[in-house]
């Protein structure tokens, strides 16, 4: 009859009101996240104690510069700023690109805004922008080209290093016709670029991959010298070191955090002495985009 029909037309108004509602919902953007305090992490490419006290300055002028306090995540690897950044336990992170490029396949919201030009040192270049992965053995061995090492032990530093782990990987092929693991007898992670370094000099193993800029400071720290080195391969140029945030940062905070790397406050010169640095450039992850397709290949 007239009544049912006019009751059936009722509930169907009502249930396309309540999906269009729910679809709106469903749509609308998350409200972003302003926390307090603000959680930062540090891939662990050297030691991290000392690591950390490099970005001490950082740390103090982001909490004057931000209003709220500045939490230290601590990690033991390279994966866990991955994974802390995904899954939001961590706000800003000092990473590495292939590290990065991992967290970016994983969440494309996170975002690089900020690497540094590094100072001069053996290795590498005043100003760079970029660094390269170092094949390095004690001068004073019998190894004199990469077919030396052939069943040799070979240090790396961390599965998602990107100079001490997936260049290395993806390129010694092109330079031997095999794979890492096919062509040396053992593969080792150190964890860290100076336990590389040092694991060399106590002959723990035979050669190890290193980034030229941490080669440098294992230089400058005395770690090793410069003329008890040989470099036996070098990679293609890889792109500087990004920090990076996490994209459900309030736009507001993210654009203040920016400000904050920009600013020429002693805190952030002391900071640039600290890395070796010479000033704080902008970065976008273009940079990073040659990096994710290599890491990309190497899956497949």
């Amino acid at each position: 009859d007239q009544r049912g029909s006019m009751k059936l037309i009722l509930r169907t108004i009502i249930m396309m009101f309540l999906l269009a509602q729910g679809s709106l919902l469903a749509a609308a953007p998350s409200k972003c996240e302003d926390p307090a305090p603000l959680r930062f992490s540090l891939i662990p490419r050297k030691d991290q104690i000392r690591q950390l006290e490099e970005h001490r300055p950082l740390l103090r002028h982001l909490e004057t510069k931000l209003g709220r306090r500045i939490r230290v995540v601590q990690v033991s690897s390279y994966g866990t700023v991955i994974e802390g950044l995904v899954a939001g336990s961590i706000d800003l992170a000092s990473m590495g690109p292939g590290s990065y490029a991992i967290a970016r396949s994983r969440d494309e919201s996170i975002t690089p805004f900020v690497t540094w030009t590094m100072q001069g040192g053996t290795f590498v270049k005043a100003g760079a922008h970029s660094y390269n992965s170092l094949l390095i053995v004690l001068a004073r061995s019998n190894f004199k080209q990469i077919e030396d090492l052939r069943s040799h032990n070979i240090s790396l530093t961390d599965p998602a290093s990107t100079s001490g782990g997936v260049i290395p990987r993806a390129e010694f092929r092109k330079a031997t016709g095999q794979s890492l693991d096919d062509f040396v007898g053992r593969v080792t992670y150190s964890g860290s670029h100076d336990r590389s370094v040092v694991a060399l000099t106590k002959r723990q193993v035979d050669a190890a991959f290193v980034a030229s800029e941490h080669l440098d400071q294992a230089i400058r720290d005395g770690l090793i010298k410069a003329d008890e080195i040989r470099v036996l391969w070098e990679s293609s140029a890889i792109p500087h070191d990004p920090f990076v945030y996490r994209g459900k940062l309030c736009p507001e905070l993210k654009a203040r955090i920016r400000d904050a790397f920009n600013s020429e406050a002693p805190e952030m010169q002391e900071m640039l002495r600290n890395l070796k640095g010479e000033r704080f450039v902008p970065v976008t992850d273009d940079a990073y985009r040659q990096i994710r397709e290599v890491m990309l290949r190497e899956q497949k």
